[in-house]
């Protein structure tokens, strides 16, 4: 792996993501009492499960445009796969929906069901799967998929601009990475309180080979419940990709309006060692992902 200089973590960011995660802690908190006093509320119609990095939060916030899309508190929950909030029991989830109430009124007025639904991009995480599966078995699923190399290079200045930043160049961090698993570290419902901190939230590779995740999601909910999109495809006509999304939702037709969240320039190109090393390393991801897709996306793979 090639080492190359790491520049200063931007201030301005980092306080920014510490504001984040503080409304979010706060949130949970407040939520623990909500639980009591709202418990007529609705379970999600859908779940936008992945990738991070891959256009969820522009997807989540132009579906909030459509009259028919009844939003939670927040756009990312962290139920099904963070342990913390998972010990925090379904009526506590529940409470960040919707109530009855409210979503008879808004049929009522549209004239049609309308849905409500979060997006936790956490797809490769251990027990995610499986827990959606058991609280809300018929949920539709909508899965964004960019191309892994450009999504690892995306996570790893995400990190950097976390509030507990990534501290070595992309090469170092893709090789330790890399050494994680060569030890026989593997996450695990058991250990992601001790060890998702390192091996989900670092796991710029691992979280790129989809075809394992999207595998583990077909064991618990079948395949005409999930909708896949090509980032790398929708991302210059995100209109037609909240198009189809609503469609595949049972809403009606939209005039969506073109948006976008979490846009930003890196300041720098990924060095070409790591893009080689990366390209290299999903080749036969890609084509696994493609054989279960039953299309070719494009990204360098190895077709079977």
């Amino acid at each position: 792996m090639i080492s190359e200089p790491v520049p200063a973590s931007p201030g301005g960011k980092a306080r920014r993501r510490v504001g984040v995660v503080v409304r979010r802690r706060l949130r949970a908190y407040r939520m623990d009492l909500a639980k009591y006093y709202r418990r007529d509320c609705v379970l999600p119609d859908f779940l936008i499960i992945g990738a991070m990095k891959s256009g969820t939060t522009t997807l989540f916030h132009m579906l909030r445009q459509h009259p028919g899309f009844l939003p939670p508190l927040a756009k990312e929950l962290q139920y099904f796969h963070q342990p913390r909030n998972f010990r925090r029991g379904e009526a506590w989830y529940r409470a960040h929906f919707p109530r009855q109430s409210q979503f008879d009124a808004a049929r009522a007025q549209l004239g049609y069901r309308p849905v409500t639904g979060e997006a936790t991009p956490a797809m490769s995480a251990p027990g995610y799967a499986r827990h959606a599966a058991a609280l809300v078995p018929h949920a539709r699923l909508v899965v964004t998929l960019r191309n892994p190399v450009d999504r690892a290079w995306s996570h790893y200045q995400h990190m950097r601009r976390n509030m507990l930043p990534e501290k070595l160049d992309f090469g170092s961090a893709l090789a330790r990475e890399q050494d994680w698993y060569a030890r026989g570290l593997e996450l695990t419902t058991d250990n992601f309180a001790t060890l998702g901190p390192r091996l989900h939230k670092l796991g710029y590779v691992k979280r790129g080979q989809y075809a394992e995740q999207i595998e583990e999601w077909l064991r618990h909910f079948p395949r005409e419940q999930f909708l896949f999109l090509n980032f790398d495809a929708w991302k210059s006509e995100p209109v037609a990709a909240a198009t189809r999304i609503a469609e595949h939702l049972g809403l009606p037709a939209h005039s969506f309006q073109a948006a976008a969240a979490n846009t930003g320039g890196y300041g720098k190109a990924m060095p070409e060692q790591c893009r080689e090393y990366l390209t290299e390393h999903f080749r036969p991801w890609n084509a696994r992902l493609f054989n279960l897709l039953g299309e070719d996306w494009g990204w360098p793979c190895q077709l079977q």
